[in-house]
């Protein structure tokens, strides 16, 4: 029998994921839930403020630490599963993208719920051009992170390791940022390691909607968010080969 092409097993491996999610609510549910548990805290922090340099730091690990943590146990925990249909011919890619197809329709369910309570609780932009690309940049750094994660859960020996690795990655993307480092963050290895860091354009994608949204700003930073994902997406495929040996 013919292997069935990229586009056929993308399909049949889209419809698994979402059945593997939907046949298990409860987990599904914790992980929509952190959204607006997280915009709760955001708000209540700055409750009846506008929103500050500090705040879109937080929204920005946010949406690092969500989309991180909706894939870090995705691959690992059925690992057995995808070295049997390697052999069977499984393409790795449709692998891949059917897991971030799911995943990144989460992650733009989780940065609306985010959106939508935090805004309840606190000031945000009020035109929706501003609300629709702080929308873009939280959503795209989610699903970059989803890749990160993905990346994460295809090293990994285990889902306890996977989700253990998670702050150990996310911890820099934290301290080497503008808002914590201010003027040590010019010098040498910490601007070099922010550059690396998704928080980073984020961060700055948002501070430039607070600031007025300027088109070759914003283009900047999603740009990177889309190099960074297509990185960790390839590096995760290496990964998945080297797996088999």
């Amino acid at each position: 029998m013919a292997r069935p092409d990229f586009r056929r097993q993308l399909d049949i491996l889209v419809d698994r994921t979402i059945a593997v999610h939907l046949g298990s609510w409860g987990s599904f549910l914790m992980m929509v839930a952190q959204a607006p548990i997280i915009g709760c805290f955001i708000g209540l922090a700055w409750r009846g403020q506008e929103a500050v340099a500090q705040t879109y730091f937080i929204m920005s690990v946010a949406a690092l630490w969500m989309g991180c943590m909706n894939s870090c146990t995705a691959i690992v925990s059925e690992r057995p599963i995808f070295l049997r249909e390697r052999m069977f011919n499984l393409n790795i890619w449709s692998y891949l993208l059917s897991k971030m197809l799911v995943l990144g329709v989460v992650c733009a369910l989780q940065t609306v719920l985010l959106l939508a309570v935090q805004g309840h609780l606190m000031h945000l932009r009020d035109s929706w051009g501003a609300h629709l690309l702080v929308f873009l940049a939280l959503a795209w750094t989610g699903i970059a992170a989803c890749a990160l994660g993905l990346l994460v859960s295809a090293v990994a020996r285990s889902a306890y390791s996977a989700v253990a690795a998670v702050p150990i990655i996310l911890i820099p993307q934290a301290i080497f940022s503008k808002v914590l480092l201010q003027g040590n963050i010019e010098k040498g290895v910490p601007s070099f390691i922010e550059k690396l860091t998704l928080t980073k354009w984020c961060y700055q994608a948002l501070v430039d909607v607070h600031d007025g949204a300027h088109f070759l700003e914003q283009l900047k930073s999603l740009g990177a968010l889309t190099l960074a994902l297509a990185l960790l997406l390839a590096l995760a495929a290496g990964a998945l080969s080297l797996a088999e040996d």
